[in-house]
């Protein structure tokens, strides 16, 4: 029904205001509706704080007895860092709950709809349901999988490189584009490249164009690739992981610069281990959404490893002939094609956008 789906709409509104402070929660928003219009409306702002049905059931105008409660994840049932949510919608008299999706976490995974129903509330689960998943994508894969969802981003020439023979890459598509992913970055918890991508172009690795929380940068550098002098060592706007290995030595100190080191494994000619790496980032640091920016050698590795969940192209209306491919490690008989299938496609100025998603 269109009056669901607009209210349904509200919530993920509401929920994206929590982008960045509720991690590894998932972005919630709740909107109370009596006789057709709003009375109430919260989202879960900060991790450990009160979820998004209590700050709606606070913030309400007049009383929810007899309203309709629209919240784009299944309500909880467990006592977490706040107390579950069910009960507190049951004492407060609510009717009707809209939810756009289920909770894959086993510790509700249907259990609020199934209480919500035998307290004899009517239910409506579905709503919008893509929508809620897009939102969360990165919490409902990790709950489903046990790893993150892993963005991979690269931007191409129109014959297919991300940078000239001489490594230059800046720039190969417009600003439009990089404008863009800003907004990408702000959606992932972590951003990842290799050590050399920091050598050859010194990134910043953060949110500068769009308002959100830096994600976490995570830098692979076995090779201590990574100059002491880089951005990502010497700034602060954002927690910085170096993934190395245990004979890799100690060149940088984490007394010196500002950065944390995880060491994986001894170092061999299979380091970059992707299952293992992601599981840990995961289990570590709560890593629930990982945004590759790496270069040719990470690209075509993680490629390679089949872990990649999106493949975003920006494509730059250039042709260079010859440079470094994103796929050189990528090596598979056209019947063992990696599958994947159009997401979106978007124009940013000249540059055309695909997003691909996995079909596995």
């Amino acid at each position: 029904m269109e009056k669901d789906r607009h209210f349904m709409q509200r919530t993920l509104e509401l929920a994206r205001r929590g982008q960045g402070r509720v991690h590894p929660n998932p972005l919630v928003g709740a909107v109370l509706v009596k006789e057709d219009r709003i009375v109430g409306e919260g989202f879960h702002e900060k991790y450990g704080e009160a979820h998004a049905e209590v700050n709606a059931l606070r913030n309400a105008a007049d009383s929810p007895d007899g309203a309709t409660l629209y919240v784009n994840l299944e309500p909880c049932t467990y006592k977490g860092n706040t107390p579950p949510c069910v009960p507190q919608i049951l004492d407060a008299g609510i009717k009707r709950v809209v939810i756009g999706l289920q909770d894959p976490n086993p510790k509700v995974n249907g259990q609020g709809i199934q209480q919500l129903e035998a307290a004899g509330l009517e239910v409506v689960v579905g709503v919008l349901e893509a929508e809620c998943f897009e939102l969360n994508r990165g919490f409902i894969h990790q709950m489903n999988t046990g790893m993150p969802w892993v963005t991979l981003k690269l931007a191409v020439t129109i014959d297919g490189f991300i940078a000239d023979h001489q490594r230059k890459s800046q720039w190969i598509t417009g600003p439009k584009s990089r404008e863009q992913v800003h907004q990408w970055r702000a959606e992932h918890n972590a951003i990842l490249v290799g050590g050399g991508t920091i050598k050859a172009d010194n990134p910043s690795l953060t949110v500068r164009t769009t308002s959100g929380v830096n994600p976490t940068r995570v830098i692979i550098d076995p090779e201590q690739l990574a100059p002491q002098q880089a951005k990502v060592f010497t700034d602060r706007h954002a927690e910085t992981i170096v993934i190395t290995t245990n004979t890799a030595g100690n060149g940088r100190s984490g007394n010196s610069f500002d950065f944390e080191q995880l060491i994986l494994r001894e170092d061999d000619a299979d380091f970059i281990a992707w299952e293992n790496i992601l599981t840990t980032l995961y289990r570590e640091r709560n890593i629930l959404s990982v945004f590759v920016e790496g270069g040719a050698e990470i690209s075509s590795s993680l490629l390679q490893s089949g872990l990649v969940n999106e493949l975003i192209i920006m494509t730059g209306p250039k042709i260079i002939g010859q440079g470094l491919s994103p796929f050189h490690q990528v090596e598979l008989p056209l019947e063992r094609a990696i599958p994947w299938k159009v997401f979106d496609v978007m124009h940013f100025g000249d540059d055309v956008c695909i997003r691909y998603r996995s079909n596995k």
